[in-house]
């Protein structure tokens, strides 16, 4: 039985989880699923460990739950496993609970972050995924397997490798690690469990997407009324996403995203996803005073003990502005999966992708194209695959298009290896695949991490 190690016990190493669970109650032959991960399982949702106070609404509706939307990609297994899962989603969660006529009868209201959290909680013990507590410090290709080491505790050897979740948050120039007065779209939640300051101040929070947004409610919520916050943006506009079917569908079940060209797919993620506020967040603001909108680009941060002044560039202007609080929300890392790569790995890392975008080179199992052994990046997969893999809007699809690698039932839906859809040059429509999974629309977007866990306009979850 082959073996495959997930970094991170969240909703995507969950539902991977599940999923394989449900293959063998479906009687297929799935690989030995490990989640890794130092925090607590689901511990980025529940208000403990930042990214979020746990209190935050749930942007993606809780239906996108960790089957959703139960594709038919197992063949002639589908109903099986379709039927094993739903012992997984949402609804049946809150009919164990005795609460699904409540919610129903409420308007369906959208879970809290910590809710989201317990539920997959709940998820992971009914699954009975196989959970290492520890943190991965290195991950090096040994042969056609990975080799991980932990900071504590025995080596993990696995046949395919999946990073998921968040990286470190992206910075400005000169901003500062550790300082009172210069918080992140993490920090700030650990600082704001605190009570705020009694005396009013400036504040600017840098960035434009669903984590500026959370961060800002949260400030003219909270904080003295007479504080001001500045919300920095280098679009100079707030813009909200849209929420149409149209739109929608594309998170839900990519099928019809290779046919669109790598300009227009770019497009419809800046458009819908990176570095725009969800429309709830936006009806929040709007109802709210005491904020401004300013044009610029944060270039560098100088914190002194008693202000922190910010360098904006808009056009070929440039000022600096002095604060009493600064808060910087402009996304997280995605590649940070690099800095644990072993030398051999980063070799096979580099000779797969031969000078091209890894954005571009992932295919239809969330893979690098070329890399042995797999390597699959949900969160970089947006680009090339469909845009509702980084974050929380087809959990359930993401988890069968990684799994088909391991497992290769008679009658279900192939796997392109290398030239799997969007592998094709700058402009041109991608290919998809023979048997791609899903190729029916099936749903909508949420919203995000991304004011979820580790959303950022550069690379944030929608949550």
């Amino acid at each position: 039985m082959p073996t495959l190690a997930v970094i991170g016990a969240g909703p995507k190493g969950i539902a991977i989880a599940a999923k394989a669970r449900a293959l063998a109650a479906a009687g297929l032959d799935p690989p030995r699923v490990v989640l890794v991960d130092r925090g607590a399982v689901a511990g980025n949702w529940s208000g403990r460990q930042g990214y979020t106070n746990g209190r935050l609404p749930l942007g993606t509706p809780p239906e996108k739950d960790v089957g959703f939307p139960y594709a038919r990609s197992w063949g002639a297994a589908s109903s099986s496993v379709t039927a094993a899962m739903a012992d997984y989603s949402w609804q049946r969660h809150l009919i164990g609970h005795g609460s699904y006529a409540d919610w129903v009868d409420r308007g369906r209201l959208s879970p809290t972050h910590r809710q989201w959290s317990f539920y997959l909680r709940e998820v992971a013990d009914k699954a009975r995924a196989e959970i290492v507590a520890g943190e991965v410090v290195a991950a090096e290709a040994d042969g056609e397997q990975w080799r991980l080491a932990l900071q504590a505790g025995p080596e993990i050897r696995a046949d395919g490798l999946v990073f998921t979740g968040a990286g470190p948050p992206i910075g400005v120039a000169g901003q500062p690690h550790d300082h009172p007065r210069v918080l992140d779209g993490r920090s700030y939640w650990l600082r704001r469990q605190a009570s705020g300051p009694r005396v009013a101040q400036s504040i600017c929070v840098i960035g434009s997407g669903e984590t500026a947004a959370s961060v800002v409610t949260s400030l003219l919520a909270g904080w003295h009324k007479h504080s001001t916050v500045d919300v920095l943006t280098s679009r100079g506009v707030l813009y909200s996403r849209g929420e149409s079917y149209e739109e929608n569908r594309y998170y839900s079940d990519p099928g019809d995203w290779p046919g669109l060209a790598w300009s227009n797919r770019r497009e419809f993620l800046e458009r819908t996803d990176r570095g725009v506020f969800s429309q709830q967040a936006e009806a929040r603001l709007n109802a709210s005073r005491g904020f401004r909108t300013l044009a610029g680009r944060a270039v560098a941060i100088e914190a002194g003990q008693r202000q922190v002044v910010v360098a904006i560039e808009y056009e070929h202007e440039r000022e600096r502005v002095a604060y009493d609080l600064v808060v910087v929300a402009i996304g997280f890392r995605a590649r940070w999966f690099e800095t644990l790569l072993g030398g051999e790995a980063r070799r096979r890392l580099g000779s797969a992708l031969a000078g091209a975008e890894l954005e571009r080179r992932i295919q239809a199992d969330l893979s690098v194209a070329g890399m042995s052994p797999p390597l699959h990046l949900p969160v970089v997969a947006g680009l090339a695959q469909g845009p509702g893999f980084p974050n929380l809007s087809c959990l359930g699809l993401l988890s069968d298009r990684i799994l088909r690698r391991y497992v290769a039932p008679e009658g279900a839906s192939s796997i392109a290896p290398e030239g799997a859809p969007g592998i094709a040059p700058e402009g041109a429509p991608g290919i998809a695949p023979e048997g791609a999974p899903g190729i029916a629309p099936e749903g909508a977007p949420g919203i995000a991490p991304e004011g979820a866990p580790g959303i950022a306009p550069e690379r944030r979850e929608r949550v």
